[in-house]
């Protein structure tokens, strides 16, 4: 099915021009290396790197710099720091623009205990001044777009989110993503888009919304009303890459894409374990692996005793057969349905 609809223009990052307005969240343990690739591949505007302290970063912790890779001729892709330290982001930022990131975003919605407890994360955007400083530091610090990554605010009775981002862009931020619930709120009830739409009125950047981004109507509708200017996909992706593809694809052409059979599903997961492999090695990819085929085999006849065979996934002999089993047993009576899962991600 076509829905006629006018053509909307690039989004645009200060100096940076993306090819869509839909982008791909920071997520802890999912948006690896072979992850934005495929991310890219299905049309997304902007790929992220997992987030990664700046602390830890300025010290050289292999583990750190490791997550901060970005492989020759994948299409654009940015770093997302956590930290509080006006130097240390301002030292870290550069570290992520040496290595090739084309944007640098800060965490300041990340509701994680470890996290704010250090004074980061949601911690850091309830001080708007101290908000404020951190991304001066590292806007005077590189010459590549910064970008901010925050909640509605600490609870409901602070929401703040136009006043910081009002201060963000006044220290030259280029881009505010807003996740539709407060810090106390974690992933608990419903993403409040007309939150979101009130950070938007408040500034003249742009501003891309977060939080319960599972419809491909409703991406295009958010973005097409003038809501905001782009969209995250975070955890509405699990298991489902192929919504990007849909999402994109719905605002270029105005085109509706189907859903992938059950079959096909699993095909675009095999492939994209074979990705993991060549680039985390065997052993670890399958280890890292095993969520996304729960995740895809999710809804399948029997697949409570697939998912005891996933936990222990440790050869491609094995996955060829958990496959094999899953479009042996076919889809149950519900259908595929989207599986829960909650990262670092603000």
């Amino acid at each position: 099915m076509t829905v006629n609809a006018p053509a909307r223009p690039a989004l645009r990052f200060g100096t940076l021009e993306l090819s869509s307005p839909v982008l791909i969240a920071p997520m802890v343990g999912i948006t690896d290396a072979p992850c934005r690739e495929l991310a890219l591949e299905f049309g997304a505007g902007l790929v992220s790197t997992e987030m990664v302290a700046a602390e830890a970063v300025v010290r050289s912790v292999d583990a750190s710099l490791h997550l901060l890779d970005f492989p020759s001729g994948m299409g654009p892709a940015g770093a997302q720091l956590v930290g509080c330290d006006p130097s240390v982001m301002a030292d870290a930022a550069q570290v992520c623009v040496e290595r090739g990131a084309v944007t640098v975003d800060v965490n300041l919605g990340c509701p994680v205990r470890k996290v704010v407890g250090r004074g980061s994360g949601a911690a850091l955007a309830r001080d708007v001044p101290a908000t404020a400083a951190v991304l001066r530091a590292m806007v005077d610090a590189v010459t590549v777009p910064v970008t901010a990554k925050m909640r509605l605010g600490w609870d409901t009775g602070s929401i703040n989110a136009p006043e910081v981002a009002r201060a963000l862009a006044d220290v030259g931020v280029s881009a505010i993503t807003v996740h539709g619930r407060t810090r106390c709120q974690g992933y608990a009830g419903d993403a409040d888009w007309a939150q979101i739409a009130r950070v938007k009125e408040a500034v003249d950047i742009p501003v891309i919304g977060s939080g319960d981004v599972e419809a491909v109507d409703l991406i295009v509708k958010r973005i097409r009303s003038g809501v905001v200017d782009g969209v995250v996909i975070a955890r509405g992706m699990l298991g489902n890459f192929w919504m990007i593809r849909q999402a994109t694809h719905l605002l270029a052409t105005g085109e509706r894409l189907d859903d992938l059979d059950f079959a096909t599903r699993m095909a675009l997961c095999r492939r994209h374990l074979d990705m993991l492999i060549a680039y985390h090695g065997e052993q670890r990819a399958l280890r890292i692996g095993r969520k996304y085929v729960a995740w895809t085999i999710k809804g399948c006849n029997g697949a409570a005793r697939l998912r005891a065979m996933v936990q222990d996934l440790d050869s491609l002999d094995m996955l060829d057969t958990i496959f094999d089993c899953a479009l042996s047993a076919g889809l149950g009576p519900q259908g595929w349905f989207r599986p829960v899962f909650t990262s670092g991600e603000g």
